[in-house]
């Protein structure tokens, strides 16, 4: 188990836990449009960023896996805008045609 704290709470996870995961099973709602539990996945969408509190850093929690000692922000208002930028981005090129 690693030791990981994501929004001030320390939690123990398995090592290689996605993120994404981690979170939802703490009851916060990350929003996603590529990630599809126990799919093998291709990080696209960025809808689901966190922080690294540590570096400042806009991650995908899709592809993170948890490490011993991180330090996760799942939502702010930095987060906030940057899931709206990548929502706008991938509405931006869909014409519709699905």
């Amino acid at each position: 188990m690693v030791k990981i704290k994501i929004d001030n709470r320390e939690v123990e996870v398995a090592p290689g836990s996605m993120l994404i995961e981690v979170i939802r099973g703490m009851g916060t709602e990350v929003p996603s449009m590529c990630y599809l539990k126990d799919m093998e996945h291709f990080t696209s969408c960025m809808v689901c960023v966190v922080k690294d509190r540590k570096s400042g850093k806009i991650l995908p929690s899709c592809s993170l896996a948890a490490e011993e000692g991180m330090d996760i922000i799942s939502e702010d208002a930095e987060i906030r805008e940057a899931r709206k930028s990548a929502l706008e981005l991938l509405l931006s090129e869909h014409v519709g045609d699905c």
